[in-house]
């Protein structure tokens, strides 16, 4: 599991919307929220087996599966 900075959940009390170019599981920047977070995905096995599990939780969530 990829363990998240703890500057990266050091938000304000107010801040409800999480930031599109950090990486949810570990609070790395990422270029993009799209590609960018694949491409982060993808150079670094803790945040793929962690976004691989998320998406085998979620599966069910999405009817016909994912497009991407």
């Amino acid at each position: 599991m990829a363990t998240k900075d703890a500057s990266a959940d050091a938000r304000e009390s107010g801040e409800s919307e999480p930031d599109p170019h950090e990486c949810p599981f570990c609070g790395a920047y990422v270029a993009s929220p799209g590609k960018g977070f694949m491409l982060h995905v993808e150079q670094n096995p803790e945040c793929d087996a962690d976004f691989e599990t998320w998406r085998d939780r979620v599966a069910d969530d999405v009817p016909r599966g994912w497009s991407g």
